[in-house]
């Protein structure tokens, strides 16, 4: 099960790379190959993740181990990024 990560639902890839996009959005290459666009602007309402309005900060996102992370040591569990983000068509895809 390696690039994997069990979660509570089911079996979701881990993250390979990231890139920052405008707008607080990140597109995603997970281990299964998907490429994934994933909005992160409601996150930015929960206590814990309010310091991603600042785009710099937002701009230091990172894939460590399969998860999205930043410098502030916030992350995103790999299983809720890949189910809440949206498939990109490979023909659009620059990651």
């Amino acid at each position: 099960m390696d690039g994997y990560v069990c979660g509570a639902r089911d079996i979701a890839p881990d993250a390979v790379r990231v890139e920052v996009r405008g707008g607080h959005m990140l597109r995603v290459r997970f281990t299964n190959g998907a490429l994934r666009d994933f909005d992160a602007k409601p996150l930015l309402a929960r206590k814990c993740y309010e310091a991603l309005k600042n785009e710099a900060l937002f701009a230091t996102a990172r894939v460590e181990y399969g998860v999205v992370t930043w410098a502030d040591g916030s992350d995103l569990d790999p299983e809720w990024l890949y189910e809440d983000s949206v498939p990109v068509a490979e023909e659009d895809a620059a990651l």
